[in-house]
């Protein structure tokens, strides 16, 4: 498993990994980023519901956190479909995720 830094507007994270799950409502990605001396640093996906989107695919959680998109490129652990969505005040961009990407980075 590799490690990676975080770095959000509060603090930067060193050795830091991912955990997926799905959400129950519509099946899409739920990635959050952990660090074990910190436990869950954020979650970097959203679920709106209301909208169908595939297993691979989640919405970016930009209003919580707004370095979200920075970091997945960084990364190459996803690509904007060009899809957006708003919900309340913010607007989500739709990722579709790369899931063998992911588990370079996720524990086993």
């Amino acid at each position: 498993m590799a490690n990676m830094t975080v770095e959000t507007k509060h603090e930067t994270y060193h050795d830091c990994y991912l955990i997926t799950d799905s959400y129950l409502a519509d099946s899409s990605l739920v990635l959050e980023i952990w660090n074990d001396e910190y436990g869950p640093i954020a979650r970097i996906t959203t679920c709106l519901y209301r909208l169908a989107v595939h297993e691979d695919e989640a919405f970016v959680d930009t209003n919580n956190c707004p370095w979200a998109e920075d970091f997945i490129r960084e990364y190459q652990l996803g690509e904007f479909t060009g899809r957006n969505d708003e919900s309340g005040f913010c607007t989500y961009p739709l990722y579709k995720f790369d899931i063998r990407k992911i588990r370079e980075y996720s524990r086993k």
